[in-house]
């Protein structure tokens, strides 16, 4: 290949050429392929490659029913996924730190663990550690909560404003918190099972950013409940456009869970450390955008390729008569309504 710049000549062989364009991010390699003719096909063939290596490095997978446009676009998208994950925490013993105990060398107890989007939110242990468990899921371990442990990321730099996509991977039973803001003078920002409108031993699955200590205004309720069974849970924070996903079933959308921002996240308890998680968790992330719904999806299917769970992203059967359900779905749900009591 030859390139005429000013006077000067350049000729390049495939491979130099590979080698630049592959430092190339999506928006140049656009420009690119847009003002040069003879490159189009080479700037294609490396957000080819790197695509695929964002895509290895984020863990997830690609689908191909979810390609849309040229992999110069879904390389864009998946530049600005990478750059709005601000927190990840995995439960895989290369990623964490634990406490060295006494006499209890079968107990791992956990005493931070790294943040691996790179932004250094790690979370630490408060009040009480969590145990390490070891092949909890699928071979893999998790974070067992014992209704009294908790980690807490240290404060972010400036507290997220809304949109923010949660996901997180965990089983919880009863009326018990899975993530929450920060602390007690911290906007709730909340994912868990309860809230209840009357008795059930179980509540639903529950997300809301509205108030502080009082019981929330705002929020947004799911169908699954909290019996111990592991999930893909995906909250998305985003005022009148709040959804909340299970394994890739849209369980409930377009209704506000409140106005909060939030400034950091208490795992394993309420932010006024009351209601503690009684469950595990094996992943979380965190991403201060509202997920676009392919890169949400082909998150959650590697993720449960990863934990060995129930996943579909295919389109859901027809719905049934007075219901309305997503366009993906993981399973038939029929859950039978029944009233709780407040929390």
């Amino acid at each position: 290949m030859q390139l005429h710049l000013g006077c000067s000549e350049f000729f390049l062989d495939g491979l130099i050429l590979e080698a630049i364009l592959s430092n190339f991010k999506a928006h140049e390699l656009a420009i690119l392929s847009a003002v040069c003719r003879s490159l189009r096909s080479p700037a294609q063939l490396a957000a080819h490659r790197t695509l695929l290596e964002t895509v290895r490095q984020l863990q997830s997978s690609l689908l191909r029913h979810c390609e849309r446009g040229s992999w110069i676009h879904q390389l864009g998208e998946w530049e600005a996924v990478k750059a709005a994950n601000v927190l990840w925490l995995q439960a895989s013993q290369e990623n964490i730190g634990l406490l060295k105990q006494l006499n209890q060398d079968d107990v791992q107890l956990v005493k931070w663990a790294a943040d691996l989007s790179g932004h250094g939110h790690r979370a630490q242990m408060a009040q009480r550690a969590p145990v390490l468990r070891l092949g909890a899921i699928n071979g893999h371990p998790a974070f067992e909560f014992d209704g009294a442990s908790v980690l807490k990321t240290r404060p972010f730099a400036q507290p997220l404003p809304q949109p923010i996509t949660l996901m997180v991977v965990a089983r919880a039973r009863g009326d018990t918190t899975i993530v929450d803001s920060l602390g007690p003078q911290s906007g709730r920002f909340e994912l868990c099972h309860g809230y209840p409108s009357g008795w059930h031993p179980s509540p639903e699955i529950c997300m809301t950013a509205s108030g502080q200590d009082s019981s929330p205004r705002h929020s947004v309720r799911g169908t699954t409940r909290g019996t111990g069974d592991w999930h893909i849970y995906t909250a998305i924070f985003n005022h009148k456009r709040s959804e909340i996903y299970c394994d890739g079933y849209c369980e409930a959308s377009g209704k506000s869970a409140g106005p909060n921002a939030l400034d950091g996240l208490s795992i394993g308890c309420d932010h006024n450390g009351v209601f503690f998680l009684t469950g595990s968790i094996a992943e979380l992330r965190l991403f201060a955008c509202h997920l676009p719904a392919a890169q949400r999806v082909q998150t959650e299917a590697a993720l449960a390729h990863r934990y060995g769970l129930t996943y579909s992203s295919a389109p859901a059967p027809p719905p049934e008569r007075g219901r309305s359900l997503s366009r993906f779905s993981c399973a038939p749900r029929s859950p039978a309504r029944t009233s709780e009591v407040a929390r």
